[in-house]
């Protein structure tokens, strides 16, 4: 139930975002602004660290986004499980750039959602993660 709200307000806020009314949450340089996984980038923060091997805020929460310009723990994460468990040829290297977004958009093709290249609740549910085996 709890992801249909998410996905109820996430129509929303593609409105707003659309709009403009962003509201800085965004980080600069990234790529977020209008895309399917950041849809509800109005209440998502970046992604600054990782929480039991997967892409977290400070504070452990996992409903957040990452994408192109970011460089960070929770980004080399990322690259570490897109590697091991989806067999992207990328490097481990903590910056979210154009091979860390290509990655990104094969696990969101093979998954069926949509593809924008950005990391968020969306592209996290449809991933495996090196914390758990590479399995679901």
């Amino acid at each position: 139930m709890t992801r249909f709200f998410r996905m109820l307000g996430a129509s929303a806020a593609m409105v707003l975002v659309m709009l403009g009314t962003l509201g800085g949450t965004a980080v600069a340089g990234t790529a977020v602004a209008g895309t399917a996984d950041s849809s509800g980038a109005l209440a998502l923060p970046t992604c600054t660290r990782t929480s039991w091997g997967i892409p977290a805020t400070e504070s452990g929460d996992a409903d957040c986004l990452l994408g192109q310009g970011v460089s960070n723990l929770a980004v080399t994460e990322l690259q570490y499980s897109l590697k091991e468990c989806h067999g992207s040829s990328i490097e481990a290297d903590g910056i979210y750039g154009p091979n860390t977004a290509a990655a990104v958009r094969s696990v969101q093709r093979s998954a069926g959602i949509a593809v924008d290249g950005v990391y968020g609740p969306n592209t996290r549910a449809a991933m495996l993660w090196r914390v758990n085996g590479c399995q679901f």
